[in-house]
């Protein structure tokens, strides 16, 4: 076809076209012109990809932030095709992500959420800290996305510094201070886990779980079943059975041994409710000679642990070592993700890896 055809066709037309195409060719188009660059903001195109058979779930992917990499870039992977790119962001001090969402720190007095998606985002003032307080640096940051909720484009900013709770609501635009869990805090898995409208933290050995409820601003003991005997260390992850799906899921990935020594790894999914009781069923072990390979990694250290949902795995990540051990949930089968080829050999601490999943309708 003649490319000259293009510059013919009327606005609507080519906008009906145009949302036919994969969103991941939406995004390669942006850059080409002003009209591309701003369609992914335009109220009617939006309408039409919505409406669209093509607007099936788009892409998730992992990103990996390191205190080395340079300013505003990061890499990217994309598990469906094996490939690592590099991304440009709004900030290099990316503290969380949820839905479409990253959350980043412009220093101590302000936050930046953005959705770069639709290259729109916000700049939120931090909150007032008293002097007792330990620095910002030093807090609990992490953006909440409500999922599943009646105002789908909420999000919450959970805070905690020293003795007291900061939460910010999207809905209101201001912070709200509760009472904390100093002790909770200071020794727990650094972020929750946001299940069912709570945030779920767990603690050391012995392991236990205590919830801290967004809209009411309290603490308490969840509605999770008891946590399996003989735990050195315990991490919970929180996903959805798809983009389409308003449905949560609830793992637990868990050290299982003694004396703070982990023997093997275990992975579980809660089942249960709407009338049954929950249990913890297992849906995963980690095959021994990959676990002596984690358990060297960590050297029974698991404060560095961390765990996150992307696209229908749990990944098993730690701050000191530059791979990350997922399990495919519906397969039941473990896999390293080897190391990305951008880290330089010399870096061997400070992998903070982000699970991101482009959202068109998530509004900051």
């Amino acid at each position: 076809m003649d490319p000259s055809v293009w510059r013919w066709l009327p606005d609507d037309l080519l906008d009906r076209i145009l949302s036919l195409l994969p969103l991941r060719s939406l995004i390669a188009l942006r850059p080409t012109c002003r009209r591309f660059s701003s369609l992914l903001r335009t109220p009617s195109f939006l309408s039409l990809l919505s409406s669209s058979s093509s607007s099936s779930p788009s892409s998730s992917f992992l990103l990996l932030s390191h205190p080395q990499f340079s300013r505003h870039s990061l890499p990217l992977y994309d598990p469906s095709t094996d490939y690592w790119k590099t991304i440009t962001l709004s900030s290099s001090s990316l503290l969380s992500s949820s839905y479409g969402l990253l959350l980043f720190s412009l220093g101590p007095s302000s936050l930046l959420v953005s959705n770069i998606l639709t290259n729109s985002s916000t700049t939120i003032p931090s909150p007032t800290l008293s002097s007792s307080s330990s620095s910002s640096s030093t807090a609990t940051t992490t953006i909440i996305s409500s999922f599943p909720s009646s105002s789908p484009h909420g999000y919450y900013i959970f805070l905690s510094n020293s003795d007291w709770i900061h939460l910010y609501s999207s809905r209101s635009h201001s912070w709200s201070r509760f009472p904390g869990f100093r002790s909770l805090l200071s020794h727990s898995s650094r972020n929750g886990v946001s299940f069912h409208g709570s945030l779920y933290f767990t603690t050391p050995e012995p392991s236990s779980v205590l919830a801290f409820d967004l809209e009411a601003g309290t603490w308490g003991p969840g509605a999770l079943p008891a946590l399996p005997d003989d735990l050195a260390f315990a991490r919970l992850v929180s996903g959805a059975r798809g983009k389409e799906e308003e449905e949560e899921r609830l793992f637990l990935v868990g050290g299982v041994g003694s004396d703070g020594i982990s023997r093997s790894l275990v992975a579980w999914e809660m089942v249960g409710g709407g009338g049954r009781s929950r249990r913890w069923e297992v849906v995963g072990r980690l095959p021994e000679l990959m676990c002596r390979k984690f358990v060297s990694v960590c050297y029974h250290n698991y404060s560095h642990v961390y765990c996150l949902w992307q696209a229908g795995m749990v990944c098993v990540c730690c701050t000191t070592w530059p791979e990350v051990l997922f399990l495919k949930v519906g397969r039941g089968t473990w896999h390293w993700l080897p190391r990305c080829p951008l880290l330089q050999e010399k870096w061997s601490c400070g992998f903070r890896w982000f699970s991101f999943a482009p959202d068109l309708y998530a509004l900051v």
